[in-house]
C-alpha cells in the first residue's frame, strides 16, 4: 500500500514494484534524457495547442471578397499602418512646392531678341534690308521663326499699328516672364491667370509671344526628389491600435488591401498565413529545445535525476504554461508568474532555475504573440532574483523580493513604454497590473511553498529550519533514547559548520545534516561506546561479527526512520555517505586472528562516499569528534596531531575521491577544526578550592 500526500489530501494506492534499497536508489540515473524529453514535449504540446486551431477557421479571404461573418479581434494589438503612412505621404508631394532653377538670362536675351526682330520688320518696310535671316535667328535663339508671322507682320501698312503690336507683345511677355514660365520634362507651364489671359490674345501678338517665350524656371528634379526624401524621413511611422473584441470586419463588407492587411496580423485571414505562423513557430520551438536538453544533459544531471524535484518541476511547468495558455493576453501582466520563479528557485539550484525559467519565458512567446516587451521585462527580473534569492532566509523576506520585482519591474515598462507606441489608459492598466502581480507572487509563494516542500519532501532553506528545531520527534528521540550520541551530533555540527563555511559550502544543511546522520543509533543505542554507562560495553557479550552487524546497520536504520518521518533525502543520503566505505578496524582486527579467510570488505560500510564537500566535512568531523574527545592531553598540539593524522588516513582509504574537496580545501578544513577545538578545550582559570 503505497501513501502519497498531496498538498494536504492523502491518497493510498496499492502499487507493487520490486524492493529496491536505498543504496541501489540512490546510484540509479533514472532515465535522465527521458525525463528531460518528457518536459519538452509537455511544454511543446500546450504551445502548439494555441497555434493549430487557426487552421482550422472559416477566413480563407482575398482583396474583394464579402465577408461571410462578422470577424473580432482576437486579440489586442498595436500594428504599423503601412496604408496610413503612404497617404500621408501621397498628400505631402501634391503639396509640396517644386524645386526650380531659375535663368534670369533667359527673359533678358529673348526681350532683347524681340527688340532686334521688330527692328528688322521696320527695315525691311523701308527698303533699308532685303529679306529677313530666318538661320540667322534660329542660330541665336534655336527656334524658327514662322515665315508666316514675318509677312503678316510686313503687310500692316500703319507704322504706328506695327510698333503698338510690338510693344503691346514685349509687355505681355515681360508680365509673363515676371510671374515665371516653368517647363517640366517636354511641357511648359503657365500659371494662372497669365494662362487664361494668354488664351485670349489674338494674332500676330500671341503668335510673336509664343516664338519668344521661353521657360526661365527649370524644373530641378533631384533636388526635388531629396527634399522629398528629407520630408519623408521626417514623417513617423503610424500606429493604430485594435483592442481584441473589436469589430474589425462586418457581414456582407467589401474587403479592401487595408483590410486584408489587417486581418493578416490577427492571423486570421488565410489559411498560408496560418500555416507559416504553425511552422516557423515549430522551427523556434524546436531550436529551444535542444537548447534545453544539451544544457540540462550535460550541466544540470542531477537537479533532473532527483525524482522529487523533477515531479515538483514538471507541476510548476504545467501550471505556468496552462496560466499563460487560459489567461487573455490583456491580462498578462496581472499573472503572478513570479510564484512560478521562486519556487523554482527554493526547489533545485539558483543556476539552473534562472537558465530554465529563462527558457520557459521564450517557450511561452508564441502563446503571447511574441510579446518582446513582456519578455524583455520578465527576463531582466530572473536576473535580479537570482541574485536577491540568496539574501532570502525568512518566509516574510519573501514578499519583500516580490514587491521589490514589481517596482524594477514597473521601472522597465515605462521605459519600454516610452520608446513603444501605447495609448495612457494601457500603461495605467498595465503599472497597477504589474505591482499586484509582484505583491501577489510573494504570498503565494508563502502559501504553496509548504506543500510543495511536504508533497514531495524538497529541501528548502525553510525546511532545513523546521528540521534544525530540537524539539522536532526525531531529535527529541535521539536526545531521550542515545543522549551521548545526542551530544557527539552537536559537537559535530559545530565543527562542520564552522568549516563548512571557510569553505563556501551550505552551512544550514550541514549543520542540520550533523543532527540527523546518527539518528540509526537510537534503535541499539546501548551498544555505542558514547551511549555506554558504567564502563559496560555490550560487545564483549557479543561476537564480532553480531558486533559488526550492529555498528554497519546504524546508517540503514537511520535512513529508514528518516524516511518514515518524511526527513528529505538530501539528509538521508548524509546517513550513508558519513562513513563512506570506511573498516570497523578494531573488531576487523579482533576477528582476523582467529578467521585469517576474512575480508575488510565484509567489514567496510556500504556507502558510497561522500558525494558532496559538506558531506565530506561530516565524515571527518565525526571521527576527529571522537577521537579527540578520548585524548588525555587536549592542547593545541596533540588536537592538530590526531587531527592530522585521522584526516591522512581517510585520504589514503580513498574516502575523499567522490567530494570534489581539493588539498587546499582539506588545509583549510584541518586548521577550522584545531581553531573550534581550541575553543572548547581551552585552558580555565583555577578557582579558590578547585583542585582540577
Amino acid at each position: 500500500m503505497k501513501k502519497f500526500n498531496i498538498f494536504g489530501f492523502k491518497l493510498s494506492i496499492d502499487l507493487k514494484k520490486p524492493e529496491i534499497s536505498e543504496e541501489e536508489a540512490y546510484s540509479e540515473r533514472d532515465f535522465l534524457k527521458e525525463k528531460i524529453l518528457y518536459l519538452i514535449i509537455l511544454m511543446l504540446v500546450i504551445v502548439l495547442s494555441s497555434k493549430i486551431p487557426m487552421i482550422f477557421r472559416n477566413n480563407n479571404y482575398v482583396v474583394g471578397d464579402v465577408v461571410k461573418s462578422d470577424v473580432y479581434a482576437p486579440k489586442t494589438i498595436i500594428f504599423r499602418d503601412k496604408d496610413a503612412k503612404d497617404k500621408i505621404i501621397e498628400e505631402m508631394i501634391h503639396t509640396l512646392d517644386k524645386e526650380y532653377i531659375y535663368s534670369s538670362d533667359a527673359s533678358i536675351l529673348y526681350l532683347k531678341e524681340l527688340d532686334a526682330f521688330h527692328k528688322e520688320i521696320v527695315a525691311i518696310k523701308s527698303g533699308n534690308l532685303k529679306a529677313y535671316d530666318y538661320s540667322a535667328f534660329q542660330k541665336k535663339t534655336g527656334k524658327e521663326m514662322p515665315e508666316k508671322l514675318v509677312n503678316e507682320l510686313l503687310n500692316i501698312e500703319n507704322e504706328e499699328e506695327l510698333s503698338k503690336t510690338f510693344e503691346t507683345s514685349k509687355n505681355f511677355l515681360s508680365s509673363l516672364y515676371s510671374a515665371g514660365v516653368y517647363k517640366e520634362k517636354n511641357s511648359i507651364r503657365i500659371n494662372e491667370p497669365y494662362k487664361s489671359a494668354l488664351d485670349e490674345v489674338k494674332s500676330p501678338i500671341r503668335d510673336i509671344i509664343e516664338v519668344f517665350l521661353i521657360p526661365n524656371y527649370i524644373y530641378d528634379e533631384t533636388k526635388t526628389r531629396q527634399n522629398i526624401e528629407e520630408r519623408v524621413s521626417q514623417i513617423k511611422e503610424q500606429y493604430v491600435e485594435i483592442k481584441a473584441g473589436t469589430l474589425i470586419a462586418r457581414t456582407g463588407e467589401i474587403l479592401t488591401q487595408r483590410k486584408i492587411n489587417i486581418l493578416s496580423r490577427f492571423g486570421i485571414y488565410t489559411y498560408r498565413t496560418s500555416i507559416s505562423d504553425i511552422v516557423l513557430t515549430t522551427i523556434y520551438l524546436v531550436v529551444l529545445s535542444t537548447i534545453l536538453y544539451i544544457v540540462s544533459v550535460n550541466f544540470y544531471v542531477s537537479e533532473i535525476s532527483k525524482k522529487n524535484k523533477y515531479k515538483a518541476l514538471a507541476l510548476l511547468i504545467t501550471m505556468i504554461f496552462l496560466a499563460i495558455r487560459l489567461t487573455p493576453n490583456n491580462l498578462l501582466y496581472l499573472l503572478p508568474i513570479d510564484t512560478i520563479l521562486f519556487l523554482m528557485l527554493f526547489i533545485v539550484s539558483r543556476r539552473y532555475s534562472v537558465f530554465l525559467y529563462t527558457l520557459i519565458l521564450a517557450f511561452l512567446l508564441p502563446m503571447i504573440d511574441f510579446d518582446l516587451k513582456f519578455f524583455t521585462i520578465q527576463t531582466i527580473a530572473v536576473m535580479l532574483t537570482g541574485y536577491l534569492i540568496k539574501k532570502i532566509n525568512t518566509r516574510s523576506a519573501i514578499i519583500a523580493m516580490g514587491i521589490q520585482l514589481a517596482v524594477l519591474k514597473l521601472l522597465l515598462y515605462f521605459i519600454l513604454s516610452y520608446y513603444s507606441v501605447e495609448e495612457t489608459l494601457g500603461i495605467a492598466l498595465n503599472s497597477v497590473q504589474i505591482f499586484a502581480a509582484g505583491l501577489f507572487s510573494g504570498m503565494f509563494t508563502i502559501a504553496l511553498l509548504p506543500y510543495f516542500e511536504k508533497t514531495f519532501n524538497i529541501l528548502t532553506i525553510f525546511r532545513l529550519m523546521e528540521l534544525g528545531d530540537l524539539s522536532h520527534p526525531l531529535l527529541r528521540k535521539l536526545s531521550l533514547e542515545a543522549p551521548g550520541t545526542f551530544q557527539h551530533s552537536m559537537m559535530v555540527a559545530v565543527l562542520s559548520e564552522n568549516a563548512v563555511v571557510q569553505i563556501g559550502g551550505d552551512p544550514v544543511f550541514t549543520r542540520v545534516a550533523c543532527y540527523y546522520h546518527d539518528i540509526g543509533k537510537t534503535k541499539r543505542a546501548q551498544f555505542f561506546v558514547e551511549n555506554q554507562v558504567n564502563g559496560e560495553n555490550l560487545h564483549n557479550g557479543i561476537s564480532p561479527f553480531m558486533s559488526k552487524m550492529i555498528i554497519l546497520s546504524h546508517t540503514k536504520d537511520g535512513a529508514d526512520m528518516a524516511k518514515k518521518y518524511q526527513i528529505p533525502k538530501e539528509i538521508r543520503d548524509i546517513m550513508f555517505e558519513h562513513h563512506g566505505t570506511t573498516l570497523l578496524a578494531y573488531f576487523y582486527n579482533k576477528v582476523k586472528n582467529e578467521h585469517p579467510e576474512v575480508t575488510e570488505e565484509e567489514f567496510r560500510y556500504s556507502g558510497p562516499k561522500p558525494q558532496s564537500k559538506e558531506s565530506a566535512v561530516i565524515m571527518l568531523a565525526d571521527s576527529i569528534e571522537a577521537a579527540v574527545r578520548s585524548l588525555d592531553m587536549k592542547n593545541p598540539v596533540t588536537i592538530e596531531q590526531m587531527i592530522r593524522k585521522i584526516v591522512n588516513a581517510k585520504i589514503e582509504d580513498n574516502q575523499l575521491s567522490d567530494s570534489n574537496v581539493t588539498f587546499k580545501e582539506v588545509e583549510i578544513i584541518i586548521k577550522s577544526f584545531v581553531k573550534t577545538f581550541s575553543a572548547i578545550y581551552h585552558e580555565r582559570i583555577k578557582y579558590p578550592g578547585q583542585k582540577n
